[in-house]
């Protein structure tokens, strides 16, 4: 097989590969026993029609699509092995010439990886991060606790005050007629949560338990039931009852009732170790955003279209999934995003190329890092992910055997272990460093 290649512009490579006769003929044969099962003529079975008798009626070139087929993959292959090209996209074929008793030309256009250019990517400087955690934020997350543990008891007042749970039934007509979705028998409605049509809320106020009344109200112009938006609507109601959220005291009880501590102080002083210990991990995890942020701001990166179209493509599919899981029926995801796809592809453009520059730049410093990955690495990674999901680790690494993407998961840690060195070697600046250095740079600019 002979391989010839020439480089064109914006990395791409045009390879002509010419396949010698003999595994044309191969490949016409093979073509032959897959096109003759379909084949009938008259004094042969069906699929039992000779090959010369075969092309004496229908001619060779019956087959030469069929050859083609079956000689492109291994040929391409071949030919990206010998050119030493690792394409991101598929490649252009034009077949230059095939026939039978000849060898075979084929020619290939494929889209090499952008070049990367790196600036600093060791010691580069960043702002600090820090994310102290007081008092007040202990308090804070104490007053959340109680409130998870509140419950409705019965309000001792006659009439619905702002702040009460009311449960009542109602009924909404437009110009005298009821009107999809706007009835209901057994809601309850948190007075001033602002969850309901603006005005809606307020005209319960001051109404008793057992009361009827009618209520008006104007639904916003931008309501997302567009058959409603911007029309006067009145609402029947009935008030069924009315509680009051009893928030329990926060004490030696409280804590020995929500935890397995006995006193509010040991149960303060948990609090108190959980936040820092969430604001240790945001810290880093801040400090990873910033560092890389600042280092891919640093690289030079011609994006090929494909790469970021590509990863619109996966922006799309992320979307569709969580619109699914927010509880959308799937066909309804994926209509939405059908009506609204060039808006919605446009409106990710900008952070579809700022993860494919991070991508790309990532795995330059990878490469000249020699970043890699070993089997106990890898391992270590699955037990991880085993004690967070709190799964067998032997059935989470069967799983990824048999999706492919154990290489996907290395591939991970590897950027993982490359953010750490990039990290490590940042330097954090206080506010008036930074300003300093800012100023500094701008000089040098002018």
């Amino acid at each position: 097989m002979k391989v010839d290649t020439k480089a064109l512009e914006n990395n791409k490579k045009e390879i002509q590969v010419e396949c010698p006769a003999e595994q044309v003929a191969q490949a016409l044969e093979q073509a032959y026993k897959k096109v003759v099962r379909g084949v009938s003529v008259p004094g042969f079975r069906k699929g039992k029609v000779p090959r010369q008798i075969l092309e004496m009626r229908y001619g060779v070139e019956v087959l030469y699509d069929d050859a083609i087929e079956i000689l492109l993959p291994e040929v391409y292959e071949a030919a990206l092995a010998e050119a030493a090209v690792e394409p991101i996209d598929r490649p252009e074929v034009e077949v230059v010439n095939f026939a039978a008793e000849q060898p075979a030309v084929f020619k290939f256009t494929v889209q090499g990886p952008p070049d990367v250019e790196l600036g600093q990517y060791q010691g580069v400087e960043v702002a600090a991060v820090s994310f102290p955690v007081g008092d007040t934020d202990v308090e804070q997350a104490l007053q959340e606790m109680q409130e998870q543990h509140a419950r409705l008891v019965e309000s001792p007042a006659d009439c619905v005050a702002d702040g009460d749970f009311v449960n009542l039934a109602y009924e909404g007509f437009i110009d005298g007629e009821a009107f999809a979705g706007g009835k209901a028998d057994d809601y309850t409605l948190e007075i001033g949560s602002n969850t309901f049509v603006p005005g809606f809320e307020s005209q319960l106020i001051g109404l008793a338990k057992g009361e009827s009344s009618e209520i008006n109200v104007v639904f916003p112009e931008d309501y997302r039931n567009e058959q409603l938006a911007g029309k006067p609507a009145i609402f029947k109601v009935e008030i069924k009852d009315i509680k009051q959220k009893e928030v329990p005291a926060l004490d030696d009880e409280f804590a020995s009732e929500v935890s397995e501590f006995a006193t509010l102080e040991e149960l303060r002083e948990d609090v108190k170790n959980k936040l820092q210990e969430s604001a240790s991990q945001r810290e880093r995890s801040t400090l990873e955003g910033k560092v890389v942020e600042a280092v891919v701001a640093n690289a030079k990166v011609e994006l090929p279209e494909v790469l970021v179209s590509g990863e619109i493509d996966e922006m799309l599919e992320e979307l569709a999934y969580n619109l699914s899981r927010q509880g959308f029926p799937e066909e309804f995801a994926r209509e939405y995003i059908s009506g609204k796809q060039d808006s919605i592809r446009q409106d990710y453009r900008d952070a579809a190329e700022s993860r494919v520059k991070t991508r790309l730049v990532l795995d330059k410093i990878k490469e000249l890092e020699a970043v890699a990955v070993s089997d106990e690495e890898l391992e270590a990674k699955i037990q991880e992910m085993a004690s967070f999901y709190q799964q067998d680790a032997d059935e989470i690494r069967k799983k990824l055997e048999e999706q492919g993407s154990l290489e996907v998961l290395r591939s991970n840690v590897a950027n993982e272990k490359t953010i750490k060195l990039l990290v490590e070697s940042a330097l954090q600046v206080g506010p008036a460093e930074a300003a300093e250095n800012d100023q500094a740079e701008a000089t040098e600019a002018e």
